[in-house]
């Protein structure tokens, strides 16, 4: 039977961790939670996540949703140049050129689609998901290379991180610590429960085929999710870090162990 890899959600950063349970809930919602005989999980699960999107999604009214909307507007007009710089290169008669434009288009619109209507989290989230899958996956490094948008990555790199530190300062500053922590520790709880159960049912289900299915997507989703952040991990394991002061605070959230 297949088996669902397990992230270290430490590593994810409240934006990438949202984002990507948001993702796994949409997955389970697509499918006959009933008939999986989990139906009371899945609910469970939405209701965890639904309650850290309302505290962590700027709604229009926010004080400073005003401020950092032209931010916001920057980073998906370079986005939208990108589209059309790769759907230009789709049409070249250079058959390589060709090639490197179909693997992007078909990678970027599985990223975005619909992004310009999500919140500003959920952008930042996916952004640099994909600004990290094509930076580090020679497939699409090459392609780019191929079809030279470097500069269009470079600068939606820019301008991501703009928007990020402006709006995550604010965001995570209006959520104290230890209520962000608690929201994630629920989530987490009930994510490892629904994992657990999918794999139980899976086992003794007479029809493997509906669990198999479920567990090959979200297979996927994890993987797509993660391997940005393994790669964030070990260039930093890689970068000398100077000696800090240890104190007695514990990470509720390592997995490591």
């Amino acid at each position: 039977m297949p088996q669902i890899p397990k992230p270290i959600l430490s590593r994810f950063r409240n934006g990438e961790f949202l984002h990507f349970m948001t993702t796994v809930l949409d997955l389970y919602k697509e499918f006959d939670s009933k008939s999986l005989l989990m139906e009371a999980r899945v609910n469970e699960f939405e209701q965890k996540v639904n309650i850290m999107k309302y505290a962590f999604m700027a709604s229009k009214g926010d004080t400073f949703s005003g401020k950092l909307r032209p931010l916001d507007n920057e980073r998906i007009n370079v986005l939208k140049g990108l589209k059309r710089y790769l759907q230009a290169e789709f049409y070249r008669s250079d058959p390589e050129k060709k090639k490197s434009a179909i693997i992007l288009l078909k990678s970027y619109d599985r990223y975005n689609a619909g992004i310009t209507r999500k919140s500003f989290q959920y952008k930042t989230a996916v952004i640099t998901n994909l600004l990290e899958n094509w930076n580090s996956k020679p497939e699409f490094s090459n392609a780019l290379h191929v079809i030279g948008a470097n500069s269009w990555i470079e600068e939606l790199t820019l301008k991501n991180n703009t928007f990020y530190e402006q709006y995550f300062t604010k965001a995570i500053s209006s959520v104290p610590k230890a209520q962000s922590n608690k929201m994630k520790a629920d989530i987490k709880a009930v994510f490892e429960e629904l994992i657990t159960d999918t794999t139980s049912f899976a086992r003794v289900s007479p029809d493997h085929s509906k669990y198999n299915k479920l567990i090959k997507e979200l297979t996927g989703i994890i993987n797509t999710n993660y391997q940005p952040i393994a790669n964030r991990h070990n260039r930093k394991k890689k970068e000398p870090t100077p000696p800090v002061q240890q104190d007695d605070a514990v990470d509720i959230f390592e997995l490591d162990s």
